[in-house]
């Protein structure tokens, strides 16, 4: 009963999050409010877990305030992408979504052999493999929804660069996602907050994009702009 009220109260959480990223992006002034909130939250919520911890010195404790600067780049990332066109936006955070979503329950169903127990115990190779998979589904998605609405020389319409962007961001999503949980272990913290009923904190929420949103606008920069 107790997992069931917490898939409920996670579904819940997770979707009122997903409408208001979506509802930010009609224009570019309230998706830069949003973002800009979300992650002066999250950098708040981090310098919180430090202080809990003894951590927020600068100088014995160099590498920890300096990843709490650091947090400011996916956002100056997340703009960048953006201005350059809102549908990229929306890519990343979709793939980012959808992987997460997936590899969470193929995980639950088929996950036997452990991606990495020591940071974290609940990540299987099948479930990575599962969000993977349906992340590039996306990408063929995207291709297909959008290549007869944009001329064909630019980016979206080569799907297997589509394709290679869910992959990207798939990786680091994940590499950020691990990245966040062997952060809460060394900090001896299980959620980086509890202003998400179901999830823990924003910086729970937005693991996935710390590393995923750079990586992405390297590739995108590489490659069609």
């Amino acid at each position: 009963m107790e997992k069931q009220s917490n898939f409920v109260k996670r579904t819940i959480t997770g979707s009122i999050f997903v409408a208001v990223i979506l509802a930010s992006m009609l224009n570019s002034y309230s998706f830069f409010i949003v973002m800009g909130i979300l992650f002066i939250l999250t950098i708040a919520e981090y310098q919180k877990m430090l202080e809990k911890n003894g951590k927020s010195n600068r100088k014995q404790n160099f590498w920890y305030w300096f990843f709490g600067y650091c947090i400011i780049l996916p956002l100056i990332c997340l703009m960048y992408i953006y201005v350059k066109n809102p549908l990229y936006a929306l890519a990343l955070f979709s793939f980012v979504w959808v992987n997460d979503t997936f590899a969470y329950l193929v995980g639950i169903k088929f996950g036997k052999h452990k991606l990495f127990e020591r940071i974290s115990p609940k990540k299987t190779w099948e479930g990575f493999f599962g969000g993977l998979i349906f992340a590039i589904i996306a990408g063929f998605l995207f291709h297909y929804f959008t290549s007869s609405e944009i001329t064909c020389d630019t980016f979206p319409c080569d799907q297997f660069k589509w394709i290679g962007l869910s992959i990207v961001v798939v990786i680091f999503g994940t590499i950020g996602d691990l990245f966040e949980s062997n952060l809460k272990r060394n900090l001896n913290v299980k959620d980086s907050g509890k202003i998400l009923p179901g999830h823990g904190g924003l910086l729970d929420r937005l693991d996935s994009i710390l590393f995923a949103a750079p990586a992405a606008m390297l590739y995108l920069l590489l490659w069609a702009w």
